[in-house]
């Protein structure tokens, strides 16, 4: 296969979320996509939702190992031998190990370029699949030495045929960085909410969007997770041992009344945040907010946002809290800054409550 030529038969091996959507997304763009799996419930869904089996006729140009970390070198080193001239790549959100034990295994190297989409959702298997999951977010590809640079360069254009956008690193770079944007933020989510567990419910009720954004994760599959966390466990450890003493500074510096150590932990805190890109992977921007109260009907958010969109600001996020014990909600409407008093002006003058700026 040529370095320009994009593959026209994929396989997929795992039908869970992300291999379901990988499918998804190439056959929207006309690529004849099969799939297996050994989890029944897994072929049904797949199926259901349009997904093809595998026949042994049908030769690959490019396999995507979709399964986890613990059984990805495996089956790795099989497509490998039972492809003996595709592309293969996986998805694995762990890379050192995997590849590592891959090569023993014998893989072959030359057409192995492993890759990791930095997107998924909170609910696991084909059932959350969706074709459009991929758009708009990066896959880090992290060839070895020995991958074929015309096979490189395949998988960077299907990245791209699915409109997303690709980095390079080594997989010892990659594991490093996950452990820190990936990995650590699911052990936070996690046990932030395993403390609700002992929690009355009716002290819940006062949790606000700040909870809900912090434990949104948590809702992960356990049984994935702890492949993945194992597998990363000495780039994820360090990463924790940098947080609990940061952790472990503020908590002292609470207990001591120390308001000046309190306040750096927090706007060091603000820098970092700045820094985490904003939309389409760009430089974050300064936003502010509109709120509006609306009704939690059908059609009411519609109604907004075609309002909205008549003062041409662009609307940059948008959040919504419910309102405890009445049927309505209230949605933040972030804009750049300078915007926002445009956005409100226009919208009380067609009639909506609006809660001020921020």
């Amino acid at each position: 296969m040529a370095s320009t030529d994009l593959p026209s038969n994929v396989h997929i091996i795992g039908s869970g979320l992300i291999g379901a959507s990988i499918a998804l997304s190439l056959m929207n763009k006309s690529v004849y996509v099969t799939f297996s799996d050994i989890n029944p419930e897994h072929v049904d869904i797949a199926r259901s939702i349009g997904l093809l089996e595998f026949k042994d006729h049908a030769t690959p140009d490019l396999v995507f190992v979709c399964v986890p970390p613990a059984q990805a070198a495996e089956v790795l080193a099989t497509a490998s031998r039972e492809f003996p001239d595709a592309t293969i790549t996986d998805v694995t959100s762990v890379k050192s190990t995997v590849l590592t034990r891959a090569d023993e295994l014998g893989v072959d190297s030359s057409r192995l370029v492993s890759a990791h989409p930095m997107a998924g959702r909170e609910i696991s298997g084909p059932r959350g699949a969706r074709a459009d999951l991929f758009e708009d977010r990066v896959w880090v590809v992290t060839p070895s030495p020995k991958s074929d640079p015309d096979r490189v360069r395949t998988i960077e254009q299907v990245i791209e045929l699915m409109g997303s956008s690709w980095v390079e690193m080594s997989a010892l770079h990659h594991d490093r960085v996950v452990a820190l944007v990936s990995h650590t933020p699911q052990i936070l989510a996690s046990v932030l909410a395993g403390e609700l567990t002992d929690q009355k419910l009716e002290d819940l009720a006062i949790s606000g969007p700040a909870l809900n954004d912090m434990t949104r994760i948590a809702a992960s599959d356990p049984a994935l997770w702890k492949e993945i966390l194992m597998a990363n466990s000495q780039e994820v450890v360090s990463s924790m041992d940098a947080i609990i003493a940061s952790l472990n500074r503020l908590r002292n510096a609470i207990s001591s009344d120390d308001a000046a150590t309190i306040e750096e932990v927090l706007s060091r805190g603000n820098s970092g945040r700045a820094r985490v890109p904003g939309k389409h992977g760009g430089q974050h921007v300064a936003l502010e907010s509109v709120s509006v109260m609306i009704s939690d009907k059908p059609g009411a958010l519609a109604e907004l946002f075609t309002a909205a969109g008549e003062f041409e600001v662009n609307l940059e996020d948008v959040r919504i809290e419910h309102v405890m014990g009445r049927p309505s909600g209230i949605v933040q409407l972030f804009v750049r800054l300078g915007q926002a008093e445009i956005l409100e002006v226009g919208l009380e003058s067609q009639g909506f409550d609006t809660r001020g700026r921020a």
